[in-house]
C-alpha cells in the first residue's frame, strides 16, 4: 500500500510489498574485520532489527553475497591479491565465506520472500548478478531498496549507485553499514550518498517496512 502523504521519490511512499531489504556481503570474513566491539554490536543489532521487521511484514530480503567458489575476472585490480591472499585463506577456513549466522536465511524464511543472490569477486555492485534486476523489478514488483552491509566503500556504494541509475528509490541504513576506513565511511554517508539516496537510522528504515 502506498502512503499518499509522501512522494514517489521517497521511501515512505512504498509499502512492504514494493520494498526490498538488500543484505550486502555480511560474510564472516568481513564481519570479523570489525574489531571495535561497540561498532560490531551496533551493526549486528541494527541488521537483526531490519531483518526481523522485513520477515514480519513480508518484505523481500535479498542476501547479496560474494561467490568465493569462483575467481574474479583477470581485469580486476584484486586479481593477484585474490590468489595470493584471499583464496588461500578462504580455502583454509571455509566458514569465513559464509554469511554471518544470525543473518542467514533459516528453514522458516525460505518462503519466496528471502533469496540468496551471488556475484563473482571483484565487482562492488550486487547488480553484477544479471538475475537481480529482473527479480526485483519484474518478479517482486519492488521500487524501494533498503541497504545494509559491508563495506560502505564496496558493495554499499556500488549497489546504491547502480540501483539509483536503475530508477529505484535507494535508502542506506547508517547503523547497518561499516567500512575499515572511517574517513571514507563518513564521507560517503554524509556527502556522497545523500546527493541521490537516503541515509537513515535503523528506526526510520524499520518504519518504511512496517505495514501502515
Amino acid at each position: 500500500m502506498m502512503k499518499h502523504d509522501a512522494n514517489p521519490n521517497q521511501p515512505e511512499y512504498y509499502g512492504p510489498s514494493q520494498t526490498a531489504l538488500l543484505f550486502l556481503d555480511y560474510q564472516n570474513v568481513l564481519v570479523n574485520m570489525i574489531t571495535d566491539q561497540e561498532e560490531r554490536t551496533k551493526l549486528i543489532e541494527s541488521a537483526k532489527k531490519l531483518l526481523a521487521t522485513a520477515r514480519k511484514n513480508k518484505v523481500a530480503v535479498i542476501h547479496c553475497l560474494i561467490d568465493t567458489k569462483i575467481d574474479p575476472p583477470p581485469t580486476s585490480k584484486i586479481y593477484d591479491q585474490w590468489f595470493t591472499i584471499h583464496k588461500p585463506a578462504l580455502e583454509a577456513t571455509p566458514e569465513l565465506a559464509e554469511e554471518y549466522s544470525e543473518f542467514a536465511p533459516t528453514g522458516n524464511s525460505t518462503d519466496g520472500h528471502e533469496i540468496v543472490s551471488l556475484r563473482l569477486p571483484g565487482p562492488r555492485s550486487a547488480f553484477v548478478n544479471k538475475d537481480l534486476l529482473p527479480l526485483l523489478r519484474n518478479k517482486l514488483g519492488v521500487t524501494s531498496l533498503i541497504l545494509g552491509g559491508i563495506a560502505t566503500s564496496g558493495a554499499i556504494i556500488g549497489t546504491a549507485l547502480q540501483g539509483i541509475d536503475e530508477d529505484f528509490v535507494v535508502t542506506v541504513v547508517e547503523d547497518a553499514v561499516w567500512d575499515p576506513n572511517q574517513q571514507v565511511h563518513r564521507n560517503l554517508l554524509d556527502v556522497v550518498l545523500p546527493v541521490s539516496a537516503y541515509v537513515v537510522s535503523t528506526k526510520e528504515a524499520v518504519g518504511y517496512m512496517e505495514k501502515p
